[in-house]
């Protein structure tokens, strides 16, 4: 082979090398950063940023309650927008309800009308990147459970909140909730559906559920890219970071998933008596009845 050509292959390869680097470490984290922690609504959303989305409660009111509606601005950057349900009687407790990834409030509308005619009063609000509240990028349930404090904060200040006071959360959520109870001590019991408990769990469980290709540094590279597109400065949770409940907590988990590390680190820290373990419910009956059972003994 010649010289010249033996140049000529090195130069290509060179360039099919660069040319993968940047694909798989600029161009496709960029992309499924946006499609993987950005809120369902993100296009259009970026067309109407500037203006502060109306805090309408059209389906709750059509599902016969009169919910008062508020926001709250929880970090100077992001307002969340809640409502709150009153038992028609007098109350026996309060529920807050913390929706999945990619969804908003109204996706727990029937948990909510649940747990209203068991007569408890119910809080829902869009968390950050979701629904009617602001905010581009959700999280892994670190800030999210800043967002509930300042919730329950606002609320308790106006005397809205009855006790005993459960925080029922779903994904982030789920987090959001352990997370705040570790220091808030309005909290009295949380149910967690799906949490992650970790950063690498959240990173791990994203790249599965929206098929994302792996390559070398997949975590950090993802993180890199979520910081700088949320402009979140978010700290990343690891199985160090895991803390023993501090209150009752229905834990449901995926059953292939209950071996994880980070569910079992939660186990071996936290006391028999403040954690209920669960595979998670696959029909909604079954879910609804366990959460309601648990809900009621507080």
């Amino acid at each position: 082979m010649k010289r010249q050509t033996k140049e000529n292959i090195q130069i290509v390869i060179f360039f099919l090398i660069v040319v993968w680097l940047i694909f798989f470490y600029i161009v496709y984290p960029l992309n499924r950063t946006k499609a993987m922690m950005g809120r369902a609504d993100l296009d259009d959303y970026k067309e109407r940023a500037d203006t502060l989305i109306a805090n309408e409660a059209a389906l709750w009111i059509q599902a016969a309650w009169t919910p008062d509606t508020f926001r709250v601005e929880t970090d100077g950057l992001t307002s969340i927008a809640g409502l709150i349900c009153v038992s028609l009687d007098s109350a026996i407790g309060t529920v807050i309800l913390l929706h999945d990834d990619g969804e908003n409030r109204d996706s727990v509308l029937s948990l909510a009308l649940a747990f209203l005619s068991s007569n408890y009063s119910v809080v829902a609000y869009d968390q950050r990147a979701a629904g009617r509240s602001t905010g581009e990028y959700r999280g892994d349930g670190w800030l999210e459970g800043n967002d509930l404090t300042e919730i329950i904060a606002y609320l308790d200040l106006r005397h809205q909140l009855t006790h005993p006071m459960t925080v029922v959360g779903f994904g982030a959520g789920a987090d959001a909730a352990i997370l705040s109870s570790l220091n808030e001590n309005r909290i009295e019991a949380v149910v967690a559906m799906n949490p992650y408990l970790s950063s690498s769990r959240w990173l791990d469980i994203l790249k599965t559920k929206h098929e994302t290709w792996w390559f070398p540094f997949f975590r950090t590279v993802m993180w890199w890219y979520y910081g700088l597109r949320s402009s979140y400065a978010a700290p990343y949770r690891e199985l160090d970071n895991i803390q023993a409940l501090k209150v009752p907590t229905m834990l449901f988990v995926e059953e292939p998933l209950l071996s994880d590390p980070e569910v079992l680190r939660l186990k071996e820290l936290s006391s028999d008596t403040l954690l209920t373990l669960h595979p998670t419910p696959t029909d909604e009956s079954g879910r609804l009845d366990r959460v309601l059972e648990f809900v009621a003994k507080r």
